[in-house]
């Protein structure tokens, strides 16, 4: 799973296995090790008690959640995305993006492992 933080908003892409986790275990996570104890881990999670994507960053832990029924139409369509944003008090909305990772036409064999096929011709990532 990739994730791309970028002024107010926050992105994670999914290759096909990873999609395939979150429907079967409720979760997607990733661990980024800088050293020592310091890690950062970021989590998609599927939520039954929410209605609306969501996300949150306590303890070195960047978490979004997905209500149920929108992760699961999501994954079994062809819909690319799940956008949403977050009201933050007092601060600029946070932008929440979870979309299906692509092939990049100008990618390598190993980079585009996993991926969904590209229905874009000329598409680069």
């Amino acid at each position: 799973m990739k994730l791309r933080m970028q002024s107010n908003s926050i992105r994670l892409r999914l290759k096909r296995g990873e999609v395939m986790q979150l429907i079967k275990d409720n979760i997607v996570e990733e661990t980024i090790a800088f050293g020592g104890d310091q890690t950062l881990r970021y989590c998609l999670q599927i939520s039954h008690n929410i209605t609306v994507p969501q996300a949150s960053f306590r303890q070195g832990e960047v978490l979004v959640k997905v209500p149920h029924v929108m992760a699961t139409h999501w994954a079994l369509s062809k819909e690319i995305g799940i956008e949403a944003t977050q009201v933050s008090g007092g601060h600029a909305p946070l932008q929440i993006l979870i979309e299906k990772d692509f092939a990049c036409l100008n990618g390598t064999d190993a980079q585009n492992v996993d991926t969904f096929p590209n229905p874009l011709a000329g598409t680069s990532c």
